[in-house]
C-alpha cells in the first residue's frame, strides 16, 4: 500500500511540514493528532494521543506489513536463552571498569544434567584472566 492510500482512509488530512496530520481513526479524535509521512519505503504513523499504531492499522482495516512498501526479510530469532545472556552480558558491562569493559566476556553453557564440565571450564578461564559468564541451561 502507497502513502496516497492510506491517506484517502483517513479523514481531516492537511499538509503539515514533511508529513500529513490527520483524524486519528483509532479514536474519537476531534483535533488531527495523527502524524503520517513516509521515510526510507515505509509508511510512518504516530498518534499524539497514544494510540499504537496497531490500533489505527485495525481502525484502517489494514495489517502492519502493509505500511512496508518492501517484505521484510524473515529474521531468524535467536534462542531465548541467547537473548537472556545478552541482557545479561549489558548489565555486567555495566558495572565493570572502562578498561575491563574493552575486554571479551566468554559465555559458558552450563547444561542443568551436568553442570560440573562447564563450571570447571569457567573457572579455568578465570583463573588464566578472563571474564566469564556461566549460563545455566
Amino acid at each position: 500500500m502507497n502513502l496516497e492510500a492510506v491517506l484517502k482512509r483517513l479523514q481531516g488530512v492537511r499538509r503539515n511540514g514533511n508529513g500529513w496530520i490527520a483524524l486519528c481513526p483509532a479514536h474519537a479524535d476531534k483535533n488531527p493528532s495523527l502524524s503520517v509521512r513516509e521515510e526510507n519505503g515505509r509508511i510512518l504513523l504516530h498518534c499524539f494521543a497514544g494510540c499504537p499504531p496497531e490500533a489505527v492499522c485495525a481502525a484502517l482495516k489494514i495489517e502492519m506489513r502493509e505500511l512496508f512498501s518492501e517484505p521484510r526479510a524473515a529474521q531468524k530469532l535467536e534462542p531465548r536463552i541467547l537473548r537472556e545472556v545478552q541482557g545479561q552480558l549489558t548489565g555486567l558491562r555495566s558495572r565493570l571498569t572502562p578498561r575491563d569493559r574493552e575486554r571479551g566476556i566468554t559465555v559458558v553453557l552450563a547444561r542443568r544434567e551436568n553442570p560440573d564440565f562447564a563450571f570447571a571450564r569457567a573457572l579455568a578461564l578465570a583463573v588464566e584472566g578472563e571474564l566469564v559468564q556461566v549460563v545455566l541451561e
